[in-house]
């Protein structure tokens, strides 16, 4: 772990990591809770608190879960795709599929199957899935063992105590390209949800 906190266990569309250091406060409790989860860029950057994530999307609850509770030479020992081939054609169960599948375009809303073009062009090969990524993401399991993941819409996320809440919902306009996109959401419910947060 650096001093930044870790890095990404895996890029997903609208992810906070990179903004975080510049853009928002750091937390005032030791429990943190992202209540729309994705890949969790605000909790890494403080690894070390209490951090409970709610995800309402099946795949992405579940990379999250194998995560918490893979081993170190289990993540090694996941394969790379080939430029022309696909995650179906790895002996590997789902979760890992998905895993490595959101390493194959970076920045999509679901995993993917195939390489993407940026991928296949190999201008910046560190930064999709390989040898460099499945270190990174092995070197840092450990310091997720004490994360909590509760699958369900951020109704269900709830804390004993005050708590740093990061709610960062699909936009409005721009959050169409999830699963579980912002068509789904009442924004005055959840507005009055977040005024009820107990903390910060």
């Amino acid at each position: 772990m650096t001093s930044q906190g870790l890095r990404p266990f895996f890029g997903y569309y609208g992810g906070k990591w990179r903004d975080t250091p510049k853009n928002y406060p750091p937390p005032r409790h030791q429990t943190i809770v992202e209540p729309f989860a994705g890949s969790a860029g605000y909790a890494l950057r403080y690894p070390d608190r209490k951090v409970v994530l709610c995800e309402r999307n099946p795949q992405i609850a579940a990379v999250w879960r194998y995560l918490i509770e893979a081993s170190p030479d289990e993540i090694r020992a996941i394969p790379d795709v080939p430029m022309d081939g696909s995650v179906d054609d790895l002996a590997i169960r789902d979760e890992a599929k998905w895993l490595v599948g959101l390493w194959l375009n970076r920045a999509a809303a679901s995993p993917r199957k195939s390489p993407s073009k940026w991928m296949r062009s190999k201008i910046r090969p560190g930064s999709f899935w390989g040898e460099r990524v499945r270190s990174t993401i092995a070197a840092q399991l450990d310091s997720i063992r004490h994360w909590q993941l509760i699958e369900g819409d951020y109704s269900s996320c709830e804390v004993v105590g005050p708590a740093t809440w990061f709610i960062d919902p699909p936009y409005q306009r721009a959050g169409k390209h999830y699963r579980h996109g912002s068509d789904e959401i009442d924004f005055a419910a959840l507005a009055n949800w977040c005024r009820s947060r107990n903390g910060q």
